[in-house]
């Protein structure tokens, strides 16, 4: 029955919200750097896996509407850097997400946590170079967590912190050569230090 201890928890959490607050909208703009990082790649075929370090820099333009529990709902544009350790290369993303976030209190300080997903395109996948697919575009989606607080530095302005988890799947790509086709699945998995403005309106 452990699961059923593991379901009740957010639930709990929910429950422990403050009571009904003034609903409405916001609109801002996030900076994300990476802590630690790691892509991987699976090749099926010569069953190897590769890995490198990856250091994360993200900029991103939210707009979102604040619930009367004072929840939030968020749609991102993202722009994200990837710099890989091994290969000594920089790629190129971009895309949009979709988070929830639950806020607690009604303080100046407010703690919160989050969750949700995303749809990227990676540019010029590094992983292609010397491939029949050289230069081609990789699409992936991404699920991500986050712990923070929401800072209230003013009637409409509130500054946010957060610490996120997060991890984007690349589609399955297919190389063909001379003797052989291999088949790859990538991903990128890596820890971000984040901080944002939102003007509530």
């Amino acid at each position: 029955m452990s699961y059923v201890r593991y379901a009740a928890v957010p639930l709990m959490l929910l429950a422990c919200q403050a009571g009904a607050t003034e609903a409405g909208y916001f609109a801002g703009i996030g900076l994300s750097t990476g802590i630690s990082g790691k892509a991987e790649a699976e090749l099926d075929n010569a069953d190897v896996t590769l890995s490198e370090d990856i250091d994360v820099g993200a900029v991103n333009l939210f707009v979102g509407h604040r619930t009367a529990r004072n929840n939030r709902f968020i749609f991102s544009y993202d722009s994200i850097s990837f710099d890989l350790d091994k290969s000594d290369t920089s790629e190129d993303a971009t895309g949009f997400r979709f988070d929830w976030q639950f806020v607690y209190g009604e303080e100046q300080v407010q703690p919160y946590w989050g969750l949700g997903f995303g749809f990227y395109n990676l540019q010029d996948a590094t992983i292609l170079n010397g491939t029949n697919l050289e230069g081609d575009d990789m699409s992936g989606i991404s699920f991500q967590m986050a712990a923070g607080a929401k800072i209230n530095i003013a009637d409409n302005v509130e500054l946010d912190v957060s610490l996120q988890r997060q991890a984007i799947g690349w589609q399955e790509i297919e190389i063909r050569g001379f003797a052989a086709t291999e088949t790859i699945q990538m991903s990128y998995a890596y820890n971000l230090l984040s901080a944002g403005v939102a003007f509530k309106f």
